[in-house]
């Protein structure tokens, strides 16, 4: 085991540098969540998409309730990381930078249907 040196430690950049990095960091963490939330609402349209096979099919009814199910779960999931990307670019987002990151995002876990 290694131990860490400070004297290896890069130092600070000057601060245009060390702006200019915060600022690609929040574009990647925008760039991240936008896709998250449309990741889960992927999840989202496809679970609809296995509840109305469910209604139609009733030999394949229960595979996909369990798939719908799963796809909720994974909507909720995207969803929740996404609301927690949207936390840090309002905590250290400029304002403008972070006004269309705090879109409202769902907070509550999908049911399963016990059918």
């Amino acid at each position: 085991m290694t131990k860490h040196d400070p004297a290896s430690t890069p130092k600070e950049t000057p601060d245009g540098e060390s702006a200019e990095r915060l600022a690609s960091l929040l574009r990647d963490l925008e760039e991240l969540h936008a896709y998250l939330q449309e990741r889960g609402r992927h999840s989202y349209e496809l679970a609809q998409r296995f509840l109305a096979n469910a209604r139609r099919d009733a030999g394949s009814r229960a595979y996909d309730e369990r798939q719908a199910t799963m796809l909720e779960y994974q909507h909720y999931i995207w969803h929740e990381i996404a609301g927690r990307l949207s936390q840090l670019l309002v905590a250290y987002g400029e304002p403008d930078v972070a006004s269309g990151a705090d879109t409202p995002v769902e907070q509550t876990p999908p049911t399963t249907k016990d059918s």
